[in-house]
């Protein structure tokens, strides 16, 4: 879905709404696990107050019982996570594999009143038991946490701010700065991946400076329709400056 920010005068906010810089930060597609590090941190609190799953002998029948949804949820939810992380699921993508999983819950709904075969399929998903103990939830939790604050110092190193003059793009830990000017700029947003929207309202923004041949694609902004809303401001904001200056 793309959609073009073309200012206009009448699109200027009130005074003390106008910004003056807007910081776009990129994210990589790691941030997209954040929900398996929050199950696994509820993994590793709930079976700290349980206790060790294992030796299962040795276990009461709620700690088994609780452990092995547990495991079970957490492996849903990591395979889940994974498709995300790994596809791009655009609208058709997402509706077309919404109808196909429609059609596969209706076409074994079918088969079960004919040959029930509801049972066997209660059968094999009821033989999975997956538990881990309190350490694998624990240093899950930890690992994904290290990860998300090294891209958070990254993100600090490596951004882009956009103000009524120029396009600054932020780079390198030695405070590197690439400059263009946002005469007569245009902008394209696209959420190109619906699951993605859904986890961090992110999506993808294209600029397209008026003294570069080479369009800036910045991928994964979380938030995306506040940002375009606040360049949308911006450069309404540089039109009417821009419009004043010409009429003196």
């Amino acid at each position: 879905m793309s959609q073009a920010a073309n200012a206009s005068p009448s699109a200027v906010p009130h005074a003390h709404h106008q910004p003056t810089s807007v910081i776009i930060r990129p994210w990589p597609k790691i941030v997209f696990l954040y929900p398996t590090m929050l199950c696994a941190a509820i993994g590793w609190i709930v079976q700290l107050v349980m206790g060790s799953p294992a030796p299962v002998e040795g276990a009461t029948a709620a700690v088994a019982i609780g452990s092995r949804a547990i495991g079970n949820t957490f492996l849903v939810v990591f395979f889940l996570n994974l498709l995300v992380f790994a596809f791009d699921f655009s609208r058709v993508k997402s509706i077309t594999l919404i109808a196909i999983v429609a059609a596969i819950l209706l076409g074994l709904g079918w088969a079960d009143s004919i040959w029930e075969i509801g049972g066997g399929i209660r059968a094999v998903l009821g033989a999975i038991d997956v538990r881990m103990n309190t350490q694998f939830y624990g240093l899950t939790t930890a690992f994904l946490v290290i990860v998300f604050l090294c891209v958070m110092i990254n993100t600090r190193f490596n951004y882009y701010e956009i103000n009524t003059r120029e396009i600054l793009h932020h780079h390198g830990y030695l405070g590197d700065i690439t400059r263009m000017p946002t005469s007569n700029l245009r902008l394209n947003k696209e959420i190109y991946d619906l699951f993605e929207f859904l986890l961090l309202r992110s999506g993808r923004l294209i600029f397209y400076p008026s003294t570069s041949r080479e369009a800036i694609v910045i991928d994964n902004v979380p938030h995306v329709n506040r940002v375009e809303e606040r360049i949308k401001d911006l450069l309404a904001v540089m039109a009417v400056r821009v419009q004043d200056d010409d009429q003196q």
